[in-house]
């Protein structure tokens, strides 16, 4: 890197495939915003998902703890404990990021003034503070050089001379907040943010979380955070080789080459998107199901016959029940469970206790035939899963 020649000059021209993830994170974005949720809906929304941002950026920088792990720390930082309590570096580290975001729905909400330098320093100093502070001082420049990367993914990257970081960071605001990077779309303005702070590497550590930080800011600040705060950082994590050597392979000439660090970061986005959208999905095919159960066990087809008998109306209840997605982002709106699982449940045992297992097992065919479930015969196991088609049949 010829820092004497650094230049904030980048090379970005979308292909088909950018095109098309652009087009896509748009439509996932207008499709959720469209919609009004229940305030205990988009609670869970933003809590699921600053938990998978807090774990993805700290993981990425080697925070071994679990994504279970990391939601405690959030939940602890938000009480206010009885007794004296002193976190470990990891656990400080998670507590300092989910601050953080704190931070960013205060400051970069819609409207509000554009990323200043302070903020950076503001951004380091939260992420920081009381965690890294072996040569580093939260919310200083570093006045050391530090070489990054590996040669598995890339390289190895020198960031800037120590002496050049003032006037470096002033150049990066002046070029965030500039009209040329205003005139490319948000989501590009955010990744390119992204490499240009997170190259010139101001700090002594924290820096990959200070850049995603501000790509976030930037993101919520333009209305990407529909329903509550998300980001890239899941998916920069979930693929935290390519993420690295992409960046590293972005720096190679100037003016810098980031199609494929844009076009990663568009790809991302617009699957984070897309688990919005199905998370969002997945709650209204619920209710709705649900819904449809109480029509149908109302709802006669002869003189002693209803479309759903007592029994089948709480079979498929308690299905409703037991097939909530493992992970409410997956595009799979329901899990499978299998016929002996489903049979040797303490639910089932208990209601069907009288019920023999053929009859049991022509119940669920029944239910099948009717389109309330799919019941596939598979090996070793049927397998069953909700059929959401039920609600536009009854």
């Amino acid at each position: 890197m010829d820092w004497h020649r650094f230049r904030f000059e980048y090379r970005v021209t979308l292909d088909e495939r950018g095109r098309d993830d652009l087009t896509r994170l748009e439509g996932y974005r207008e499709a959720a915003g469209n919609l009004v949720l229940p305030p205990h809906w988009s609670d869970q929304l933003d809590r699921l998902n600053r938990i998978r941002a807090v774990h993805g950026t700290t993981a990425l920088e080697g925070n071994p703890l679990s994504e279970a792990e990391v939601e405690q720390q959030m939940e602890l930082m938000r009480e206010s404990p009885a007794r004296p309590e002193s976190p470990s570096r990891d656990q400080r580290q998670v507590r300092n990021a989910g601050h953080a975001q704190d931070w960013i729905k205060t400051r970069f909400a819609p409207g509000r003034a554009p990323l200043a330098r302070g903020d950076i320093l503001r951004f380091h100093q939260l992420v920081t503070e009381g965690s890294d502070e072996t040569d580093n001082l939260p919310g200083k420049l570093r006045r050391h050089s530090v070489v990054v990367g590996t040669p598995e993914l890339g390289g190895v990257h020198r960031g800037a001379p120590h002496e050049e970081l003032p006037r470096l960071l002033e150049e990066f605001v002046r070029f965030v907040n500039s009209r040329g990077l205003a005139a490319r779309h948000p989501v590009i303005q955010a990744l390119v943010a992204h490499f240009f702070l997170v190259t010139i590497h101001p700090f002594g550590d924290g820096n990959g979380r200070v850049s995603r930080l501000v790509e976030a800011g930037m993101l919520y600040e333009e209305g990407y955070n529909v329903h509550g705060f998300y980001g890239l950082s899941n998916f920069f994590y979930r693929h935290a080789d390519e993420y690295r050597l992409l960046l590293q392979q972005s720096r190679r000439t100037q003016p810098f080459d980031l199609n494929a660090f844009v076009a990663f970061g568009l790809r991302g986005f617009a699957e984070e998107l897309k688990g919005i959208n199905n998370f969002i999905k997945a709650k209204l095919n619920r209710v709705i199901y649900r819904d449809t159960l109480v029509r149908a066990r109302s709802q006669r087809v002869g003189a002693r016959r209803r479309v759903l008998n007592q029994r089948e109306y709480q079979l498929l209840d308690f299905l409703l029940t037991e097939t909530e997605p493992t992970d409410p982002f997956a595009d799979e709106p329901s899990r499978k469970i299998g016929y002996a699982e489903l049979r040797q449940s303490p639910y089932i045992a208990a209601v069907h206790r009288d019920v023999t297992a053929r009859t049991f097992f022509r119940e669920l065919v029944r239910l099948g035939e009717m389109g309330f479930i799919k019941f596939v015969r598979g090996q070793p196991d049927p397998v069953v899963e909700l059929d959401f088609e039920a609600i536009g049949r009854y």
